[in-house]
């Protein structure tokens, strides 16, 4: 398929769910960029809508550490409050100035990726591989989902941070038991506390929070089902590789042979193609989230570093606030385990190649067949990972050296209470 032609719903691998990429009107910004090579409506009204929403609440977040009373640990809060916002901006605007690329990454999502070397004999392995693995990538959709949904529900619905701890006081927030609530600690500059300013900010950050809480799901299980996908197909090319079989019952030099040998060649030459097309994707997949996850791992090390310095040094005592922390935190941490173990997961699939290649006993071969199998095992020596500033790789070791990190930070974090 090519990249300017629209994906339908028979296109892409069986099993992904693409629902929420239409209910949110992404997909046909992608099909429609994919056709014309230009931004839809939709997608500009998404763009300036969550720039509206979310620019003056990290502005005020921000300018209130200058204007009201802080101290250290309504400082934590207020930074604990403003990256949601930065979160829904960066993801939303990582889609915006790579959509071009992003409609050629989308290709991924097609079961006829591999169109080159997969034989049509193969084609019920081929789908019970990516069922399994769509599956798995379902799963960890469907969590991050319900947990979304169950952070939004008790911001929403239960707004507990006192106006007048925001204006005039410091300390613990919930010593503040009179007054009226809002949903974040934004300071702005209005009258909070009487109306009907108080009721027009309580309406924006509700709008806000839903608004970013929904696209903030969407573009994460998006992102995630491209970087699954990818793995996918490793997967589905080490099989194939796998099942060569270069061993044969012919006359070396003989006719039945040469033919034998030509055949296989062939094979590994297709496979060669498609491996050196998953790896274009793979480079252009690194580029596209480089920010993205940047973004994702510095997000998840800092709420997690706030939320350990409340739960454990801090005095929180609202059930409400601790559950609805812990779900923010919890999707923090999903969001990071699900990129940091979809980099682990293409890594090793991608460097099983080289194992796989030369499992195929490829030195029985002849000589044209010996050179390209040494060739595709140098390329896939180094396996593939996401990167972070560039150059920082990400995978499952990443998870335990941001848990070290959080620990240290919140351990000095709070030595200055003491």
């Amino acid at each position: 398929m090519g990249d300017k032609a629209a994906i339908t719903d028979s296109d892409v691998i069986d099993g992904i769910n693409i629902k929420y990429l239409k209910f949110f009107g992404l997909w046909g910004v992608i099909n429609d960029y994919r056709t014309t090579e230009k931004k839809n409506s939709v997608l500009k009204f998404q763009v300036i809508i969550t720039l509206l929403l979310m620019v003056p609440s990290i502005i005020c977040q921000y300018v209130g550490f200058f204007v009201i009373e802080v101290d250290l640990q309504k400082a934590s809060i207020l930074n604990f409050h403003s990256l949601p916002s930065l979160q829904v901006c960066c993801k939303h605007l990582v889609f915006w100035f790579h959509l071009d690329r992003i409609c050629r990454l989308n290709n991924l999502m097609t079961k006829n990726f591999l169109k080159e070397s997969i034989p049509e004999f193969q084609s019920e392995k081929v789908i019970s591989i990516y069922r399994k693995i769509i599956k798995q990538t379902n799963i960890f959709c469907l969590v991050a989902l319900v947990v979304v949904f169950t952070g939004l529900s008790l911001i929403v619905l239960n707004p507990d941070v006192p106006v007048d701890y925001i204006l005039y006081h410091t300390g613990n927030m919930f010593d503040i038991t009179t007054g009226r609530f809002k949903i974040s600690t934004g300071w702005y500059p209005l009258p909070m506390d009487k109306s009907p300013w108080y009721e027009i900010v309580l309406v924006y950050e509700g709008t806000l929070v839903v608004w970013g809480s929904l696209f903030v799901l969407a573009f994460i299980c998006f992102y995630y089902q491209i970087l699954m996908c990818l793995y996918a197909h490793f997967v589905v090319l080490g099989s194939h590789i796998s099942d060569l079989n270069i061993d044969s019952d012919y006359q070396k030099n003989s006719i039945e042979y040469k033919k034998f040998n030509l055949q296989r060649y062939r094979e590994l030459y297709r496979i060669l193609q498609d491996h050196q097309k998953l790896l274009s994707y793979t480079a252009e997949l690194k580029s596209v989230y480089n920010p993205l996850v940047t973004m994702i791992l510095g997000v998840g090390i800092s709420v997690l570093v706030l939320a350990v310095f409340h739960f454990m040094f801090g005095q929180t005592g609202d059930l409400v606030f601790i559950i609805r922390s812990f779900c923010y935190v919890l999707y923090q941490s999903i969001e990071v385990t699900m990129f940091c173990y979809g980099s682990s997961f293409i890594q090793t699939a991608s460097s099983d190649l080289q194992f796989a290649i030369y499992s195929s006993d490829w030195y029985k071969a002849d000589v044209k067949f010996r050179k390209a199998a040494q060739m595709m095992m140098i390329r896939a020596k180094k396996g593939e990972t996401l990167t972070a500033i560039r150059m920082y790789p990400v995978n499952a070791e990443t998870i335990m050296a941001i848990l070290q990190f959080t620990y240290s930070v919140a351990t000095l974090m709070s030595r200055f209470i003491e």
